[in-house]
């Protein structure tokens, strides 16, 4: 049985755990100190980098007498690693030192730096900030986690400031969106591991002033100063001290209203019913929290903003949070009479759930793809024509965010409009598989009634069948059912489009097979 297509593509990761995939496979680099020699010439891609400074990068004035051998046994590895994937010629020897070619491979880094640049050159705030969200979406940890030597170090605090000041930029546009209550909540976290990170003070307390909590924004500016003169000896810098000058003056200067979007918000009646019944709670009755989940592009983020209109209109203050990475966190440190809703793909971990300090008092909703008549009507606010709009419905399957995309691009016809609605949906909603074989797993379960690890081991040979069932298991669009996991909605036809379009010939194997498992002939 032949193997199904791969497609060769080399990429490098810093962000993080360091890793090297060829082709989606991920590949093992070596012992920490050899994964530091090619973390240094990653570092200075395309110069020339002198053995001394690989030396001395590795072990600093704790170099052994055969320090020099030992960087060429590692080279050499290296070297092995990448000849083996079709990259002989990457690492370029000179007198001296070496060269790590950057023409024949991805880093995640450098695509970090280029979104960053692309987001402050972005012409629209909304813009810029979807840019910032993709950059720190790449991280996967802590920069060259586990790598040693002071070289490794250095680049690490680089990249980790680097990590630091794009998430200062995305929460001053989230102000600007409008999001300062969420900002509010989730700066105190960062604050804890960066105490005198200057902007992350400016960032909370414009939050805190545009949230119209002029006291706590007193007292957080007087805590500033207390630290900033122990700490320091110093005071607050200009920012800080015009932006307290603001808040003693009581002036306003509220977030950036954009424009109404009441008439493109359908449905949720029950999920507004439900917050709105939170709202209405005895503030002694203590916290109360509601998870609202789901997959990609269901409108979890557009439900969000539809609660805070309705708290606002209530009179009613509430804490939103939107994909936070650890709940629990945060949670512990809101008031004891707070309403909070929380966005997620998943839901709370089962660790929150049982905790008896949280018991009785979380609340989860799943939210369900939109009726065909809420799917019209949301295509109707959008102006969509009423002969186009059947065949949008059928597509999109209640996902808003298809039905959404698929009604403004029809505004601008261009010839490739069916091609990049099928992308750009591929692209929200399957994510970005780790390998190659969980690309095609996705592909299997888009075409199969139900998927098993058996009928996986069957369709996609390379002993990794059980690897790609926990994965498939826990995507955000695959459902468990009582014969194994189902993939409906949107994304199944997706996936099939996308790949009768891109290997027909793969498609029609992989059907073949999974029809030979499913049906014994």
């Amino acid at each position: 049985m032949s193997s199904l297509p791969q497609e060769v593509r080399y990429r490098f990761t810093v962000l993080g755990p360091p890793g090297f995939t060829s082709g989606g496979t991920r590949l093992d680099l070596g012992s920490p100190q050899q994964q530091a020699v090619l973390m240094l010439l990653l570092a200075n891609a395309g110069s020339f980098v002198r053995t001394a400074e690989l030396i001395d990068g590795l072990w600093g004035e704790r170099a052994p007498a055969t320090g020099e051998a030992v960087i060429r046994t590692y080279i050499s590895r290296l070297r092995r690693l990448l000849s083996l994937q079709g990259l002989g010629s990457a690492i370029v020897s000179r007198s001296g030192g070496y060269r790590l070619d950057p023409d024949r491979f991805e880093v995640d880094a450098v695509e970090f730096a280029g979104l960053i640049e692309s987001a402050r050159q972005a012409h629209n705030v909304d813009t810029a900030a979807k840019l910032l969200e993709r950059a720190l979406g790449l991280w996967t940890g802590t920069a060259l986690a586990g790598v040693p030597g002071e070289a490794a170090e250095q680049e690490r605090s680089r990249l980790e400031r680097l990590k630091l000041t794009a998430t200062q930029e995305l929460l001053r546009l989230r102000l600007e969106l409008g999001e300062h209550d969420e900002v509010m909540a989730e700066v105190p976290v960062l604050i804890e591991r960066n105490r005198l990170e200057e902007p992350l003070y400016e960032i909370y307390l414009l939050a805190l002033h545009r949230g119209g909590r002029r006291a706590e924004a007193l007292e957080l500016y007087r805590s500033i100063h207390e630290l900033f003169d122990e700490e320091l000896g110093v005071r607050p810098g200009p920012k800080l001290r015009a932006l307290h000058e603001k808040v003693l003056r009581a002036e306003d200067d509220p977030a950036p209203r954009l424009r109404d979007s009441a008439p493109l918000f359908i449905g949720r009646e029950r999920e507004r019913a439900e917050f709105r019944r939170l709202l209405a709670k005895d503030p002694a009755d203590g916290v109360e929290v509601l998870f609202v989940t789901g997959p990609p592009g269901i409108g979890k983020s557009t439900l969000l903003r539809k609660f805070a209109d309705d708290a606002a209109v209530m009179g009613k203050p509430v804490r939103l949070f939107d994909g936070l990475d650890d709940p629990a966190a945060v949670l512990c440190r809101l008031p004891d009479d707070a309403t909070v809703v929380i966005a997620s793909r998943t839901g709370p971990e089962a660790t929150l759930l049982v905790d008896p300090a949280w018991s009785g008092r979380i609340r989860i909703r799943k939210l369900e793809a939109l009726s065909e008549n809420e799917s019209v009507a949301l295509l109707e606010a959008r102006g969509v024509d009423p002969a186009l709009g059947g065949s949008i419905v059928d597509f999109a399957a209640g996902n808003p965010f298809a039905l959404s995309l698929a009604a403004e691009v029809g505004r601008s016809p261009r010839p490739d409009a069916a091609r990049y609605v099928v992308d750009a949906v591929y692209a929200h909603l399957a994510g970005d598989p780790p390998t190659e074989a969980h690309r095609w797993a996705l592909y299997v379960c888009a075409q199969a009634d139900h998927t098993t690890e058996d009928l996986l081991r069957s369709v996609l040979p390379g002993g990794r069948s059980s690897e790609l069932f926990d994965w498939l298991r826990d995507h955000p669009c695959v459902e468990t059912d009582t014969d194994g996991l189902v993939l409906g909605g949107v994304l199944r036809e997706v996936l099939d489009r996308h790949l009768r379009w891109r290997d027909p010939a793969g498609r029609a194997r992989m059907r073949g097979r999974i029809s030979r498992v499913t049906t014994g002939r």
